[in-house]
């Protein structure tokens, strides 16, 4: 299984470097004038490390919705398994008290 690992991480590991060797092409990003300022600003990058961060951030982006959007099973999900629990030993309290001393020695059989 690790092997799998390693022979995966080596081909992502290739391919991202020959994707950044066959896009190193400078791209001008041009920011707008926001909140009065006097002239918008220009950041040159390369096309590979503009698409990484687009992926990155759109990675990012999707695991704090996918985050969110589960937040309230776990909730349910952890409010639920406390009640069973609690369910559960009140049950075997009950148990507890109304056997006999046969189906105690019986249990401690089993």
């Amino acid at each position: 299984m690790k092997l799998w690992r390693y022979i995966f991480g080596i081909f992502l590991l290739t391919f991202c470097t020959l994707f950044a060797l066959a896009n190193d092409d400078m791209v001008m990003i041009s920011l707008p004038k926001v909140l009065g300022t006097v002239s918008g600003k220009n950041i040159y990058l390369p096309v590979y490390l503009l698409t990484s961060l687009a992926i990155f951030a759109g990675v990012i982006i999707g695991v704090l919705i996918e985050y969110l959007r589960n937040f309230k099973l776990r909730k349910a999900f952890n409010e639920n398994n406390k009640k069973l629990l609690k369910i559960e030993k009140e049950l075997q309290n009950t148990r507890e008290k109304f056997l006999t001393e046969e189906e105690k020695i019986l249990n401690l059989l089993d």
